[in-house]
């Protein structure tokens, strides 16, 4: 666990994350390639320090003492882990694939790190949004369009406006973020995919072929087709 290791990081449905800053680097870009469901650190272990993720993503949670999680945010490339306030850890982190963090410097500017909390605190409302209003399929729309702004690219041989992104959660991590069943997740997204709004390939590849669709789907101002 690296906690243990480290030395005392439409109207879109969350905010566009904000770019890296030089600031905002950490003292080694150079830090180890960390293996899928990596534990970064624990809820309620002594707070850990700050890292940013220079490549892959981490999911934050957290679980309640039946076992039962709630993934608070998926984070991705230019975005810290780590931040708040106390002496424990808020909230656990836990890599969702190949990923490579840095740690952030506790000489990190005020400024740098007033908007990262800023920015973390805007996604937690947005998430409240989402859980407490929208429907099944907004939700897992919303999902979408925030994780290939994050991970995404223009797609190859696709329609013009087509975005491709690795899908680094399972259908279980995006129930557990979206207050969902992974009946309903995989439901949701079969629907997406018959109505030609999505592809997926290999399991984990998708390609969102009509954003504009389906930015309109989480924003509740269309509807999804049986």
């Amino acid at each position: 666990m690296l906690q243990m290791l480290a030395n005392p990081a439409a109207q879109p449905a969350f905010p566009r994350v904000s770019s890296t800053t030089p600031e905002m680097r950490a003292v080694s870009l150079a830090g180890p390639l960390l293996p899928p469901r990596t534990v970064v650190f624990l809820e309620g272990l002594t707070r850990c320090p700050q890292y940013r993720v220079v490549d892959g993503c981490v999911a934050t949670a957290q679980t309640l003492s039946d076992g039962r999680r709630q993934i608070i945010d998926l984070v991705g490339p230019g975005r810290l882990i780590g931040l708040g306030f106390g002496d424990q850890n808020r909230y656990s982190a836990e890599t969702l694939g190949f990923t490579r963090l840095e740690l952030v410097s506790d000489s990190m500017a005020q400024g740098e790190r007033d908007q990262a909390l800023s920015e973390m605190l805007a996604r937690s409302q947005s998430l409240v949004m989402l859980l407490g209003r929208k429907t099944a399929p907004e939700r897992v729309a919303s999902a979408l369009i925030d994780l290939s702004r994050q991970f995404g690219r223009p797609a190859r041989d696709k329609r013009r406006g087509a975005i491709t992104f690795h899908l680094y959660p399972t259908r279980g991590d995006l129930a557990d973020w979206l207050g969902l069943t992974l009946e309903t997740v995989s439901r949701c997204l079969t629907r997406l995919k018959k109505a030609a709004l999505i592809d997926i390939r290999q399991g984990d590849l998708v390609t969102l072929l009509d954003p504009q669709q389906l930015a309109g789907i989480a924003a509740g101002d269309r509807s999804l087709s049986h």
